[in-house]
């Protein structure tokens, strides 16, 4: 339940952002007219909710390809991939490090896939952009559940040298960044097993 709410969160967040940058939040300014953290959620919400409520129908080719060029953009995929694999990302060589990027794109918009046709016409609440580091920003949104408790949504930026990047979501405090390194470092564990027992 918590990494299909972390995937819905993901999935409702991000759109083709043309606003320009509100002032007085203080980020780097390396463009003029840079779009911030919670620009970038606040316009991309509005896309997404739209696409999300035509009345249209949608196969998942449609979906897949609404995700793959709206959302998937704004996520550093490769700085995700590098954390979930831990200290085995050193070893790893440019294909696996490549190949392992893109099984975490995969995931994720694949699970997006899967949940879009599910979500619900729900009430979004916006929160004030907080910085979490030198270089790092946390923007958090709410869902309204009718007759339950607010999900707090947390999306976590950094600014990379072309704009501000996501690189953890977290939904009532559950990451997806911790998702995937379990995830990856069971999958690793089991094929040191498999090369063990076959050597044996």
């Amino acid at each position: 339940m918590k990494l299909r709410l972390v995937a819905v969160c993901a999935m409702m967040l991000f759109g083709a952002v043309q606003a320009h940058a509100m002032p007085g939040y203080g980020y780097p300014q390396h463009q003029q007219q840079e779009v911030g953290p919670d620009t970038i959620v606040r316009e991309g919400l509005t896309q997404l909710l739209k696409f999300l409520r035509s009345k249209e129908q949608r196969n998942p080719m449609q979906i897949t390809a609404f995700l793959e060029t709206v959302i998937a953009p704004n996520f550093d995929f490769d700085y995700m991939a590098q954390w979930a694999a831990g200290p085995a990302y050193r070893n790893m060589s440019a294909g696996q490090r490549q190949a392992m990027s893109q099984q975490v794109k995969e995931m994720l918009l694949g699970t997006l896939t899967k949940r879009l046709s599910s979500f619900e016409d729900q009430d979004v609440r916006f929160y004030r952009p907080r910085r979490a580091g030198r270089n790092e920003v946390k923007v958090s949104v709410g869902i309204l559940n009718s007759g339950g408790y607010p999900a707090k949504i947390d999306f976590r930026f950094y600014h990379a040298e072309d704009g501000w990047k996501v690189f953890d979501v977290s939904a009532n405090g559950t990451s997806a960044l911790a998702y995937y390194r379990q995830h990856f470092s069971k999958q690793l564990r089991g094929n040191k097993g498999q090369k063990r027992g076959y050597r044996g």
